[in-house]
């Protein structure tokens, strides 16, 4: 009897050093310097139009020509009523301008235009220089047409997201996403981010404060986010002190159990 409490004694000891998920590997922008009010510089989120990207274009005309106005209205409208039509939320899907495979654009009354390569500000000037050549008081702004990216791994809420804002840090991005678990790798989170030479696999570290003066502390479109979980989640234990208490005592009855049988056959 005596080896009998041993044994969940030892086995107690076991789970509780080495599956409880420490302070440490949850705190996010933990400072390993121990200063205080540090100032990073940010990295500016320039990001660069590719193929398939969605802008929308707004146009505004100080003309007193009926025709002119009607035509742009018209062309409004009708990406309106087609977005109304199939409805689904991401209503610059339907509205928005597509980079085609050649990495233009092909805008009403003035046709096609390159903006592959070119960030918002370089595309707005652009559109409205091709404008320009055709019409006078013409006023464009060009923004994204939402920032799309998906979550997957060990977040509370994975599934795919489109934010209609021009800027999100990573941060962001995962609050979206419910937060990561506690059982979350929270310093080798992957981020895959697409590039006109083709895709590459990141790794970022949300426990080092560091992070914000990344360039990947700000997601881009078509990003994918992978958060992998924790060793302690191969091992079935609990990410807390109260479910790997749990867990130990579910092992040691199974294993007393077990033993008593044996002695019982014996």
């Amino acid at each position: 009897m005596l080896s009998l409490k041993f044994l969940g004694l030892s086995l107690l000891a076991v789970f509780l050093l080495h599956s409880c998920v420490p302070n440490k590997k949850i705190i996010y922008l933990q400072d390993t310097n121990n200063s205080t009010d540090t100032l990073y510089q940010v990295q500016p989120n320039d990001y660069r139009l590719q193929k398939g990207d969605l802008i929308g274009i707004d146009v505004k005309l100080a003309t007193s020509n009926p025709a002119l106005k009607e035509l742009f209205a018209q062309s409004q409208n009708n990406r309106s009523m087609q977005a109304g039509v199939q409805g689904g939320g991401d209503i610059y899907y339907m509205t928005g301008f597509v980079v085609d495979d050649s990495g233009f654009v092909d805008v009403p009354v003035i046709g096609k235009v390159l903006v592959e390569g070119k960030n918002i500000f370089e595309t707005d000037n652009a559109i409205q220089a091709a404008f320009d050549a055709y019409l006078d008081n013409v006023f464009i702004t060009v923004r994204f047409g939402g920032l799309r990216y998906s979550v997957l791994g060990e977040v509370r809420k994975p599934g795919k997201f489109v934010v209609l804002q021009n800027r999100m840090t990573i941060f962001e991005a995962l609050a979206n996403a419910g937060d990561l678990t506690d059982i979350a790798k929270r310093q080798e989170v992957r981020v895959i981010r697409q590039y006109p030479q083709g895709t590459q696999i990141h790794t970022i570290n949300l426990l080092d404060e560091k992070l914000i003066s990344s360039p990947l502390y700000y997601v881009q479109p078509n990003d994918v986010i992978y958060v992998e979980p924790l060793k302690i989640r191969a091992l079935g234990t609990g990410a807390t002190g109260l479910q790997t208490l749990q867990a130990v005592v579910t092992a040691v009855s199974a294993i007393t159990t077990t033993l008593a049988l044996i002695r019982l056959l014996q």
